[in-house]
């Protein structure tokens, strides 16, 4: 808007203001009969001095962010030693788990036990089969956010934010799985806040990792970071049909019912059997998904559509596999349908599900070397 209707506008605004005030203005009448004599005014008594309280002084209160933290985590078992997610890679740098953080918590979870598996499982399915219908119809999107979009981005740019906000939003879940574990109450209020807990600290050890070590980009790299972290499980649905397609692209191709055209060709050749490594099946998929770009949009849909259809039962993903709960010092006993820790060098029960005993802590027991699953 120019400035100057805006400032018309401003004036009629102002001048329909002072129109309402006089309109609501109201004027007395003339007395209509003289008034009658008054009675003389007598002044109502000094009120006596009042002795001066001083007020108290204001005590410190505690802000709404701490009182939230500690209601959050005061009954958690949170100093029973665990697997921590948050472990040094080969550069020195705390290594980024490929596995969704949230499943990877709930190994290291102490509340968690194979009891809790068979309620948990049909939520990662469902949970999986949405983003995959996510992906596959937002599929030009998702090609575009992961081809170094997040990457390249300039943080400072408020537009291309938004822009990538936007593109982000159906392949985002509402929210994480502990959350939606907590809320369909197959976790109880422990077990999902300890949940929680666990992918939170490990989440905020790289944010403070990434601030200290990245200097004046720090804040920058964090953004990036949660951008990436929030699609994290839009990658594993992607990867997981590429990994499912890699060994039968001739048949799901004829399935799908579209030309051979070059591109498609070449995905049929790239056709191979995925490696049990997982490194190497990692290089297979980046090179497979390589070819996989270069189809259509309408081609590669019309595949992963097809793909699904292959399947004995369509909503169960074929690559997910059943949520190994225990580790080496979480063991679970006949007749304890619950989990006890127990020192790895003495045997000493440390932590009981069950009755939410909790021995003393002990020095250096969470630095002990132990193994965890953050390389899968």
């Amino acid at each position: 808007m120019s400035r100057q209707p805006r400032a018309v506008l401003l004036a009629c605004g102002l001048a329909l203001s002072v129109v309402a005030a006089s309109s609501n203005a109201q004027v007395a009448p003339p007395p209509i009969e003289p008034a009658s004599d008054q009675p003389t005014y007598t002044p109502p008594p000094k009120p006596e001095p009042q002795p001066v309280v001083k007020p108290a002084e204001p005590q410190p209160q505690e802000s709404f962010s701490a009182r939230r933290r500690d209601r959050n985590t005061e009954d958690l078992p949170t100093n029973v030693p665990y697997p921590k997610l948050a472990q040094p890679g080969p550069d020195g740098r705390i290594r980024r788990i490929r596995q969704l953080p949230d499943i990877a918590a709930l190994r290291s979870n102490p509340n968690v036990g194979p009891a809790s598996v068979e309620q948990i499982m049909p939520l990662i399915y469902l949970r999986r089969y949405k983003m995959e219908t996510s992906v596959i119809d937002n599929l030009d999107l998702y090609w575009e956010l992961s081809s170094g979009l997040i990457q390249n981005m300039n943080m400072s740019d408020i537009d291309e934010m938004g822009r990538v906000a936007d593109m982000m939003k159906p392949l985002v879940p509402e929210i994480t799985l502990s959350q939606d574990l907590l809320n369909r109450q197959i976790l109880t209020r422990v077990q999902g806040g300890m949940n929680k807990y666990i992918v939170n600290e490990y989440k905020k050890a790289i944010t403070d990792e990434i601030q200290v070590l990245d200097g004046e980009k720090g804040l920058e790299e964090v953004f990036r970071f949660v951008l990436e972290d929030s699609l994290h499980e839009a990658k594993l649905a992607y990867q997981g049909l590429l990994v499912e397609l890699m060994d039968d692209v001739a048949e799901v191709v004829d399935l799908a019912g579209i030309e051979k055209t070059s591109a498609v060709q070449a995905l049929i050749d790239a056709q191979q059997e995925p490696s049990v490594d997982p490194e190497t099946q990692f290089a297979q998929i980046d090179a497979f998904d390589a070819v996989f770009r270069e189809l259509s949009y309408e081609d590669a849909n019309a595949i992963l559509t097809a793909l699904r259809g292959t399947r004995e039962f369509e909503n169960l993903a074929p690559t997910i596999t059943t949520v190994n709960v225990l580790h080496d010092r979480k063991k679970v006993y006949e007749g304890n349908i619950g989990t006890q820790i127990r020192d790895g060098k003495t045997g000493e029960i440390r932590f009981n599900s069950n009755t939410d005993e909790k021995m003393p802590d002990k020095p250096n027991i969470e630095g002990q070397s132990e193994k965890t699953d953050t390389e899968d």
